[in-house]
């Protein structure tokens, strides 16, 4: 092999035939049919929790309603960058 050869960034044709017949012979074909429907499954495990508000949304929600109710300016501000 010669030195153009090792520095060349493009692959020729066997080379690349290895490498895709190694790669099909590593990670075989997957199936990409589902099995069932998803979507009942998801609206039971919906259903099955209740939604829980972490406590640090409600400390950033009181945070936020302070900083407006001591800096009005600052909800129009934010508005204009909507």
């Amino acid at each position: 092999m010669t030195e153009h050869e090792m520095l060349s960034p493009e692959m020729n044709e066997p080379e690349a035939r290895h490498i895709r017949e190694a790669l099909k012979q590593t990670f075989p074909a997957m199936n990409t049919e589902l099995r069932r429907d998803l979507w009942p499954a998801v609206l039971r495990k919906l259903d099955a929790r209740p939604v829980q508000v972490p406590w640090y949304d409600w400390a950033l929600i009181g945070l936020s309603v302070s900083v407006f109710l001591f800096f009005p300016r600052l909800i129009l501000l934010f508005a204009y960058h909507l």
